[in-house]
């Protein structure tokens, strides 16, 4: 396996340091929603996810995920290429009877938001029909209305 890659990116909203993440997923869905610095509200859809986890390590303990040595930082959002999770979602589902790991590899990305409390890392699946959604909004009504409107659609 190759060397992780951590790619910062600084084109998504920054988390902010008390940034209340909230997450609403399916098994196909995974939406996000989190104050920014500049205290926006962000909200994230993402239409295809493979996998998640979310919890720990918080900010104090970072240092301590597998990744922080190869630059994961605080308050952020990440790609991360050459990813040893994705590798092992594959070796996992290659018991499959119809596995393909190149199939199964194609338009899988790796991101990882690290927050206050929290860490979030997800597996997607991207391509033209299924980019992530971001919106940013300046009031929390807004927020809170798309938010209401990913719930109604969802579920």
């Amino acid at each position: 396996m190759s060397t992780p890659i951590v790619v910062l990116l600084d084109s998504w909203p920054t988390p902010g340091t008390s940034s209340e993440v909230a997450l609403l997923a399916t098994d196909t869905k995974l939406c996000l929603r989190y104050f920014t610095q500049k205290d926006e509200i962000v909200v994230i859809q993402f239409p295809l996810v493979n996998s998640f986890r979310f919890g720990s390590p918080n900010d104090e303990a970072l240092g301590g995920h597998p990744l922080a040595q190869f630059g994961l930082k605080f308050y952020s959002v990440h790609r991360i290429d050459n990813s040893p999770w994705l590798a092992e979602l594959e070796r996992q589902n290659a018991v499959h009877p119809n596995h393909n790991r190149s199939r199964f590899m194609t338009d899988l990305v790796h991101y990882v938001f690290t927050f206050q409390d929290s860490t979030l890392e997800c597996a997607v699946r991207e391509g033209k029909f299924r980019a992530p959604t971001i919106k940013i909004f300046l009031s929390d009504e807004e927020a809170k209305s798309e938010w209401a409107e990913i719930v109604t659609t969802i579920f």
